[in-house]
C-alpha cells in the first residue's frame, strides 16, 4: 500500500512545483510522465489480475508477420500491432508493461494540461479514483480510454470529426469505446431539470432492456456477450459511492460559475452516464465486469473536480478540500484493496 502513496505525494508534489515554477515545468511534467510510467512498466506479475495474461501473450508473439496475424486474429488491429511493433526490439514483458503505461499516460497527462482549471487537482484524482491504476488491469481499454480522455478536448471544443478520429484510433485498441461516438451529443445537451428528467426516464427504460442492449453489444465485443452467462455480481459499494457523487455534483451545480458551467455540464452528464451504468448492472443482476464500459465517462472526475474548487471563495475551498481529500484518500485506499489485485505493490523480480 505505502508505494502507492509514496508516488501520489511525489507526483502531486512535481504538479504543484511545476504550476508554481513556470520556466520549470516542462522537467517536472516529465518527470511526472516518468516516474508513473516506470511504477507501471516495472512492476510484478503479481500486481494486476490481467498482468500476466498480457504478459504471456506477449512473450509468445511470432515476429514472422503472417504468423502473428493469424495468432492475433482475435485482439484489435491496434493493440495487435503495437504488440508486434514493440516485440521486434524485445519480447521481454516489461518492454510491452511499459510501453503501454507510456501511451495512455502521453495521453491523459496531455489532456489534463489542455482541460483542467487546476492541474494539482486533476492529477490527484487521477491517481486517487483509480484512473491511472486501470492500465495495471486492462491494458487494451486502458489505451482506448486515454485517447478518448484526449478527444475529450475536441468534445469541448465541438470539433466532431476530430473527436471521430480519435475514437476510431482508439476503437483499434478496444472496440467498447465505440458507444462514445452518438454520446458526443447527449453530453454536450445543457443540464437541467428536464434533461434530468429525461435521463432517468431513458435510464428506467434501459433497465427493461437492459439484456437486449447487453446482447446487442456482443456484437461490438464477443466478451461482453459473454458477461450476461456470468454471475458474479458485487459492485454495490462503487455504485453507491458514484451515486452519492452524482447527487453532490448535481447539487453543487449552482454554484458553479457561469463561465465554467458549460464544461461542467459535459463532465456532469459524462459522470451520470457511468453511473447509471453501474446502476443498471448491480440491480439487474448482471455481471459486474459489464461496468466496465462506463469507465470511459468516470475520467470526468479529473476535471470535474477542478470546476468546483474554481469556483468558491478561497475559505470556502479549505473546508471543501479537506472533506475532498479524505473522500479521494478513502475511496483509494479501499480501490487498492478491493480491485483487480493491486495490492500488495511488488517491482518485477526480474530485474530488481
Amino acid at each position: 500500500m505505502l508505494p502507492y502513496f509514496i508516488i501520489l505525494i511525489i507526483v502531486t508534489s512535481l504538479a504543484f512545483l511545476a504550476k508554481k515554477i513556470k520556466k520549470s515545468s516542462f522537467f517536472f511534467n516529465f518527470l511526472i510522465l516518468i516516474i508513473l510510467t516506470f511504477f507501471a512498466g516495472l512492476r510484478s506479475l503479481k500486481v494486476g489480475a490481467d498482468t500476466s495474461g498480457y504478459a504471456h501473450n506477449f512473450e509468445s508473439i511470432n515476429t514472422d508477420y503472417n504468423n502473428f496475424i493469424d495468432f492475433r486474429s482475435n485482439i484489435e488491429m491496434g493493440y495487435s500491432l503495437l504488440e508486434y511493433v514493440t516485440s521486434l526490439f524485445s519480447n521481454s514483458y516489461v518492454t510491452i508493461l511499459t510501453v503501454v503505461a507510456l501511451i495512455a499516460l502521453y495521453f491523459q497527462l496531455k489532456s489534463i494540461k489542455k482541460l483542467s482549471k487546476e492541474s494539482v487537482i486533476s492529477i490527484f484524482v487521477f491517481i486517487t479514483f483509480g484512473i491511472y491504476t486501470f492500465i495495471f488491469n486492462g491494458a487494451r481499454q486502458g489505451i482506448a480510454a486515454a485517447i478518448f480522455m484526449y478527444a475529450l478536448t475536441f468534445l469541448i471544443g465541438g470539433q466532431f470529426w476530430k473527436y471521430l478520429l480519435l475514437i476510431i484510433i482508439a476503437w483499434s485498441f478496444h472496440k467498447s469505446v465505440i458507444i462514445a461516438i452518438p454520446l458526443y451529443f447527449v453530453f454536450r445537451i445543457k443540464f437541467t431539470k428536464k434533461w434530468f428528467l429525461l435521463l432517468l426516464i431513458g435510464s428506467t427504460t434501459t433497465f427493461y432492456l437492459f439484456r437486449s442492449i447487453i446482447s446487442f453489444s456482443g456484437f461490438i465485443n464477443s466478451r461482453y456477450l459473454a458477461f450476461l452467462f456470468k454471475e458474479d455480481q458485487g459492485g454495490q459499494y462503487l455504485t453507491l459511492c458514484y451515486t452519492m457523487l452524482s447527487i453532490f455534483f448535481i447539487t453543487i451545480r449552482s454554484k458553479i460559475k457561469e463561465e465554467y458551467k458549460f464544461e461542467y455540464d459535459i463532465y456532469l452528464n459524462m459522470f451520470l452516464f457511468s453511473t447509471i451504468i453501474y446502476i443498471l448492472v448491480y440491480l439487474s443482476g448482471a455481471y459486474i465486469e459489464i461496468t466496465r464500459i462506463g469507465f470511459y465517462f468516470l475520467t470526468s472526475a479529473v476535471f470535474i473536480w477542478p470546476l468546483i474548487f474554481k469556483s468558491f471563495t478561497q475559505k470556502k475551498s479549505i473546508l471543501l478540500f479537506l472533506g475532498f481529500a479524505i473522500l479521494q484518500i478513502t475511496y483509494f485506499y479501499v480501490y487498492l484493496n478491493k480491485i483487480g489485485g493491486l495490492f500488495p505493490y511488488y517491482l518485477n523480480n526480474d530485474i530488481f
